[in-house]
């Protein structure tokens, strides 16, 4: 097996640059518009009865709305997206590095690291999540109509995989700048 060895790092494409700083500036806005939708969805009515009916398990179940429950629930709802967040900052300073030209760097591989560990995080958090949003807007029903659900759904799988994946290529990236900037120092 040959391996060919170029001891200065190879320029970077304008392509990757304007992607990079697309992407960087990209997953900055999910970030605030997450943190944003948040106090949105538990302070309007419309917005939460679809949220329930449409995206939570409660479904057509009976829950109760009121002064208590909204803050209780956006509180919930920020805890779960901790990880999310977490993750999409790492990954906008993944691709500033990837702007800046800096692509086969370790540090890199240890931010795409935490991203995956980031994305097990969510997949392990979120049914609990669930478990406490189901819980924190039945408590105030009629004796007898407070429910609690938790499910694994098969995101939550996916997501537990991805973030493997991540954890896996993130290891194998760091072997492959290690053993790059070995080479680099041979020649």
């Amino acid at each position: 097996m040959s391996v060919v060895a170029f001891p200065f790092p190879a320029p970077v494409e304008p392509r990757l640059r304007r992607i990079g700083r697309i992407v960087a500036v990209g997953a900055l806005l999910c970030v605030a518009g997450a943190v944003l939708a948040v106090p949105l969805l538990w302070s309007s009515d419309e917005m939460l009865r679809h949220w329930i009916a449409t995206q939570s398990p409660l479904g057509a179940r009976p829950f109760t709305l009121n002064l208590s429950t909204r803050p209780a629930g956006a509180l919930i709802s920020l805890i779960g997206l901790v990880p999310v967040l977490y993750a999409l900052l790492q990954l906008s300073m993944l691709f500033s590095r990837f702007a800046r030209g800096e692509v086969f760097v370790t540090d890199n591989a240890w931010r795409i690291r935490r991203m995956g560990l980031a994305l097990i995080a969510n997949a392990l958090i979120s049914p609990l999540v669930q478990m406490l949003t189901t819980i924190n807007l039945t408590r105030a029903n009629q004796p007898g109509e407070l429910v609690v659900m938790f499910g694994i759904e098969q995101s939550h799988v996916l997501s537990v995989l991805s973030g493997l994946a991540l954890v896996a290529f993130a290891t194998v990236m760091a072997d492959a700048v290690r053993m790059w900037h070995e080479n680099s120092e041979i020649i």
